[in-house]
């Protein structure tokens, strides 16, 4: 027996060294070289042959492949302080057991529990925090990609926790449970996203014996109850997964640092051979998952408002075309913009605004799929089969037509560009661009450094080839929309709930190709942006200040100017920060704004198309008071494209259907937004809207929208260019006289008056008062499971450096406790993080954001403790751990930029925010190197720490899911948050009917050392609300026993803490009974009146209606005057354009009426005279007299708020006032100038005529000669 197991053994053996043999020979012949490492000599393979690089690429590189056939990509790179790594798996979803759909995904999330060497659970995420790194994985079909970035101190050891990973990980089973939970959270958080909604739906329509048709992200039903169901252990499968799939061989490393390419390959080779090789761990015939479903029109619902039409075409695999990319050829002629495009006729036929395209690719040789995204517009969707038939006429037009060589010399000219001036992305970047790139088996090693470089040659038989896929009988199409009128959607997907339905295309779009002749299709021009001069200028001064120079300043605008001296590049960077008088700041003003940026990016479309097309970028942003224009790329046409952008802008003429279709895209985003995820709701306008003076909520916007004309949009226009004052930056590839041109060529397109610096408009900060404020609001959408929190705590000023980091080094430090706390211990949610920003000239803000299925109410409590708790934290950080982090901090500061924009964008901000600070990353980084930790411990007790800060300004803010019963405005009075919490905590566990009132006796009744009894007395008022057979107890979760506690808690800390109100205004909310202040919708404005003031400038012989929505009973009043009561016509009308009321010739008024049916009414304003009127009026809606009015507030609340209306109108008659005489003095300026312009006509008559007189009577008395 045991000879014959002996020769079993000496026949593995053999065989496996003849594999590794082969391996070695194979590896010799494609250009692998043996060497050892320089420390331990340890054995590797080389790449010796040519890696062809940029010749802007400064860093050295190596190809490397390990004893275990595992491939490495080291780079070094001296001037980078910051270092990364990353490590691609050639194994995601694809591979996942149809029982057990997510392991891939679940097993992710498993590696970072802990491994053998390093077993404590949370270590490698502390280590990476305590270097001020990031980290991060994900799975796709094919590949699962681990990676992080790190300073360059600690790449060493972060590689050996980093390599772990793969070699000996622990996936503990006490964390199998919590990361099931993670993944399902994880899923939640995304059923709302209409992107994944959709791809999913094509992926389960497609192939069911393709494993891409499995949900890959994974839930609690595809993992847990399914391995449950099969009677299978979960953590036993995967173990099975980790060592079946998880291989040396399908594994790609890619590493940088500031060290040298010996120490890089040493740490490479010594920390990652122990990685065991398995042999090529999947590999599969797939076959095409779209080969049974093609033909087929998909319709579903969407949750956002929006229209989205998606064309799918079933394509073989393109790795092996790597250098010619045809892919991307056809991509560029399906996202063209010009005449003759497909997206110019879609938008001037009004069915679409917007065309995305892309394809889908796996590391294997097994298919692809090529996607056409439209976005429709409502007019698009109703008429889908003509803009279906468009698509494949153009189609035919770009195959009849086949590779176009010049087309592909432009995109080759520009990639050629850009990879020789080739700009350094950042290091995390890097090294996921190597690791994942390298699955590619085509792809050779001497090519790994081109895969930035989109296209490398042009190959005709390519591109036709990948032509021929693109006919009607190979692709599908599915149709996103809110409703499908006269459609039912009978079918739902078992995964997001999404309801749809399939049936097959008319054969009018599968027989033939579409509409072409009709549309006027045709293939591109040559493009006039491509540049034909790519000569630098500057030279690289290492040592040069990073300032830029003041050229210019007028009283109508400044120049600054900063030549590269850093990069040696044709690049370049405009910005140009125009301000104008704009008398009105209202929500209206701001949506006309954001409509004008839309309108001209619209209008503009074909030529900021071909700007991007040749390497250039360019944006626009219309604010209250300002517009914004940047413009980067090759210097060589970039002010040609800017002079453009503004001469479009001045000559601008509002066309009727081009602004409904901006109006209606705009209407979509305002609704989209409450279809985000709650927690970017809170972080997005929300935070914002609380921040900015000029900042409204999305409901205000919305509603403002309606009102809206053309004439007010033309106005706006026209309002830019009256009186005005420029910033003006010069950045990159340019010679001081080049920015002086600049300049006076965008000044003489301007031509406006000088606007003085008083007159110049600033969206200031907020000054939040002190006072600990709580705001809860319900989330529109009807289908969100989770609910969000954010807790924002104001802290130290913007402008001062040591606030700054101070701030910032707080956020490092509890980011990664917070996280640990809340998310992988009680697991709260996926979303839980902790973040600071500043407000220039204001407030930093520190604030933690939580996102889960439980109430808002207990996240806000468990967040509160976390502050509570987390002082002693802070003092346990040892001067080592603060120095280190502090370092950490410096050297991202000092990391040296990676291009002309990020320079230039770097000195831009303290020009438009005025401060004109360019040594901001110096001072902080002064500020760092003498950081103790008794200045953080300071920080936190002056501005986060409740018990100590003097004057505490935190704002809770809380969004509900309608899925949690959300509390009344009684209950928040009545009860602390923390006893609300304790009630929905109840709920969730299914015990209904407690009374609150209940559970704030037990809270009372018991202290905290006896929890045990105040959780039997909870559990007894539970059972009686529960069959008598039911242990009460046991129904009860951990959650609501912490729930208790935290209660019981609050109860304690609020009889000794008191309140730290320190305005007059906080004090008039209010209160609850544990000290905070309650914010109401109407009052998170700052108790902004919904009454508004609105001015007009109406012209000769013409009508402006507005618009209000009122119910039955609803009561409307409305005040108005003109200026100099010149007279006008004023008329109220019903729903249905019935005079109401009219009050002819008269110069002011007012009128009040109790409506008497439900709909929208208009009231209008005539002008009947032959000159412009200025009238001022203050509409009186029912939100405003609802406000007013409202029965349960207090005598002190009611005088607040009518204070705080008779105030707003003050200052709205205030501001008429002041827009009256600006007109009147515009009217006088006109009279003086005219009259000055017919004096100095007079004097020249007046002299003509006395040198006529003259001369006449000289001639007379002339002396004639007689001969």
């Amino acid at each position: 027996m045991q000879k014959h197991l002996w020769l079993w053994i000496l026949v593995v053996a053999a065989t496996i060294g003849i594999y590794r043999y082969s391996d070695l020979q194979q590896s010799q012949a494609s250009g692998f070289v043996a060497r050892k490492t320089a420390l331990k000599q340890l054995p590797y393979l080389e790449f010796t042959g040519n890696l062809e690089k940029s010749a802007g690429d400064q860093r050295q590189h190596v190809v490397i492949k390990l004893p275990n056939n595992l491939l490495a990509f080291c780079s070094s790179d001296p001037n980078s302080t910051q270092a990364a790594g990353a490590l691609s798996v050639n194994i995601g979803s694809f591979a996942d057991p149809p029982e057990l759909q997510g392991l891939a995904h679940f097993l992710e999330h498993m590696l970072f529990m802990g491994t053998e060497k390093y077993p404590q659970e949370g270590e490698y995420v502390a280590h990476i925090k305590k270097y001020a790194g990031t980290y991060n994985a994900f799975t796709s079909v094919d590949t699962t990609t681990y990676f992080f970035g790190i300073a360059n101190e600690a790449l060493e050891e972060t590689l050996d926790r980093f390599s772990r990973f793969f070699i000996d990980p622990l996936l503990p089973s006490d964390s199998v449970d919590r990361e099931l939970h993670a993944v399902d959270s994880e899923h939640k958080g995304n059923l709302q996203n209409d992107m994944r909604r959709e791809f999913q739906i094509q992926r389960t329509l497609s192939n069911q014996s393709h494993p891409f048709s499995y949900y890959s992200g994974g839930n609690l039903k595809t993992l847990r109850d399914s391995a449950q169901q099969l009677g299978w252990d979960i953590r036993e499968k995967l173990l099975w997964f980790y060592n079946e799939y998880y291989s040396a061989d399908v594994m790609k490393l890619s590493i940088i640092g500031n060290y040298s390419i010996d120490e890089l390959v040493e740490w490479a080779v010594d920390k990652f051979s122990a990685i065991e090789s398995k042999g090529k761990a999947w590999s599969q015939e797939l076959g095409h998952p779209l080969s049974t479903q093609l033909g087929k029109l998909i319709r579903y619902q969407m949750l956002g408002d929006a229209y989205q039409m998606t064309l799918e075409f079933a394509l073989p695999e393109l790795n092996s075309m790597y250098r010619s990319r045809p892919d991307l050829y056809v991509q560029r002629l399906l996202e063209r913009r010009t005449s003759g495009s497909l997206l110019h006729f879609l938008r001037a036929k009004q069915w679409a605004v917007d065309i995305d395209t892309y394809s889908l690719s796996t590391g294997w040789d097994s298919f692809n799929i090529f996607y056409i995204s439209i976005s429709l517009t409502p007019n698009g969707f109703e008429q889908y089969e003509a803009v279906l038939q468009a698509v494949l006429g153009y189609l035919q037009v770009v195959v009849s037509a086949g590779p176009l060589q010049h087309l592909y010399e432009e995109m080759k000219a520009i990639n050629d560009l850009e990879y020789r001036f080739y700009t350094y992305p950042r290091a995390t970047r890097w090294v996921l661009q190597r690791s994942m790139g390298s699955h590619n088996q085509h792809i050779a090693p001497r090519d790994l450094l081109l895969l930035e470089k989109k296209t490398i040659e042009f190959n005709h038989s390519d591109i036709l080839e990948f032509m021929t896929y693109f006919h009607p009988q190979n692709y599908r199409v599915s149709i996103g929309a809110q409703h499908f009128p006269d459609v039912e959607l009978s079918e739902i997907e078992p995964h997001y709930g999404t309801p749809y339905r399939v049936d097959s295309l008319p054969s009018t779009l599968v027989n033939k190709f579409g509409l072409q002749k009709t549309c006027n299709f045709s293939l591109p021009k040559p493009n006039k942006y491509i540049p034909e001069d790519v000569h630098v200028v500057g030279k690289i001064q290492p040592n040069s200040a990073s300032k830029p120079t003041l050229l210019q300043k007028t009283d109508s605008h400044e120049l600054w100017f900063k030549q590269d001296d850093q990069f040696a590049q044709p690049y370049g960077y405009i910005r140009v920060k125009l301000a104008f008088a704009q008398p009105e700041k209202l929500p209206i003003d701001s949506v006309a704004a954001e409509l004008l940026t839309s309108y001209l990016e619209d209008v503009m479309q074909s030529e900021l198309g071909d700007a991007e097309l040749a390497g250039l970028d360019a944006s626009v942003s219309v604010k209250i008071g300002h517009v914004n224009i940047k413009v980067t790329g090759f210097s060589a046409k970039l002010s040609v494209l800017l002079e453009t952008i503004l001469y479009k802008l001045k000559t601008l003429v509002i066309d009727d259907s081009v602004f409904q279709d901006n109006v209606i895209q705009l209407n979509q985003t305002y609704q989209n937004e409450h279809y985000k995820q709650p927690f970017r709701q809170l972080k997005g306008r929300q935070l914002e809207y609380i921040n900015r003076e000029l900042s409204w909520h999305v409901d205000t916007l919305e509603e403002q929208l309606s009102f809206l004309t053309i004439d007010k949009l033309q106005s706006l226009v026209d309002l830019i260019f009256n009186r005005a004052f420029a910033k003006i930056l010069v950045s990159g590839n340019f010679e001081e006289v080049d920015a002086i041109s600049i300049s006076s060529k965008l000044q003489s397109i301007i031509g406006a008056q000088p606007l003085a610096e008083d007159k110049q408009i600033t969206n200031r900060v907020v000054d939040i008062e002190p006072g600990h404020f709580i705001h809860a609001a319900k989330l529109t959408d009807t289908s969100f499971v989770n609910g969000a929190v954010s807790t924002v705590i104001f802290c130290g000023k913007e402008n001062s450096a040591y606030d700054r980091v101070v701030v910032d080094m707080l956020e490092q430090i509890i980011d990664d406790p917070l996280f640990d706390e809340l998310r992988t211990k009680e697991q709260l949610g996926y979303v839980v993080h902790a973040a600071s920003r500043g407000y220039s000239n204001g407030r930093l803000l520190l604030y933690m954001v939580a996102q889960s299925e439980v109430s808002p109410a207990y996240l806000t409590e468990r967040i509160d403790r976390f502050i509570r708790d987390i002082r002693q934290h802070l003092l346990d950080y040892s001067d080592r751990d603060i120095a280190s982090l502090a370092q950490s901090m410096v050297n991202a500061r000092s990391e040296r930029l990676k291009s002309i924009v990020q320079e230039a964008a770097r000195l831009w901000k303290p020009i438009d925010s005025g401060t004109y600070k360019f040594d901001k990353n110096a001072q902080e980084i002064l500020q760092l190197q003498s950081i103790k930790k008794q200045d953080l411990v300071h920080a936190w007790d002056m501005y986060v720490n409740p018990g100590t800060a003097v004057n505490y300004t935190r704002i809770d803010m809380q969004l509900w899911s309608t899925k949690t019963r959300f509390p009344t405005l009684d209950e928040l009075k009545s009860y602390p948050v923390s006893i609300i919490s304790l009630s929905r905590c109840l709920e969730k566990d299914g015990i209904m009917g407690v009374g609150i009132d209940g559970l704030s006796r037990i809270v009372q009744d018991f202290s905290t050392d006896d929890i045990d009894g105040a959780f039997a007395e909870l559990s007894n008022l539970a059972s009686s609300m529960q069959n008598a057979t039911t242990d009460a107890a046991a129904t009860l979760s951990d959650r609501t026993k912490t729930a208790l506690k935290m209660a019981l808690d609050a109860q304690a800390t609020n009889n000794s803490l008191p309140s730290k109100d320190g305005s007059a205004f906080a004090k008039q909310l209010p209160l609850t009974p544990d000290n905070r202040r309650i914010i109401e919708d109407i009052i998170l404005g700052m108790l902004a009146s919904y009454a508004a003031a609105y001015t007009t400038i109406m012209k000769p012989a013409s009508q402006e209606c507005y618009y209000e929505r009122l119910k039955t009973g609803s009561h409307f009043s409305i005040t108005f005057e003109t200026a100099s009561k010149l007279p006008i016509d004023f008329m109220l009308n019903d729903a249905h354009r019935n005079p109401i009321y009219v009050m002819p010739h008269t110069g002011e008024g007012s009128y009040s009426y109790t409506s008497t049916g439900e709909g929208r009414y208009s009231y209008c304003f005539t002008n009947k005279a032959p000159h412009e009127i200025v009238v001022n009026f203050n509409p009186h809606g029912p939100e405003e007299e609802a406000y007013l009015a409202t029965h349960d507030a207090t005598p002190a609340e009611n005088e607040v708020r009518k204070l705080s209306h008779n105030v707003e109108e003050v200052k709205d008659h205030f501001n008429f006032m002041l827009f009256r005489n600006e007109v009147h003095d515009q009217s006088v300026s006109d009279t003086q100038k005219r009259m000055f312009h017919w004096a100095v006509l007079q004097v020249l008559a007046l002299a003509g005529v006395c040198g006529w007189q003259i001369y006449y009577v000289r001639s007379l008395f002339k002396i004639r000669g007689v001969v």
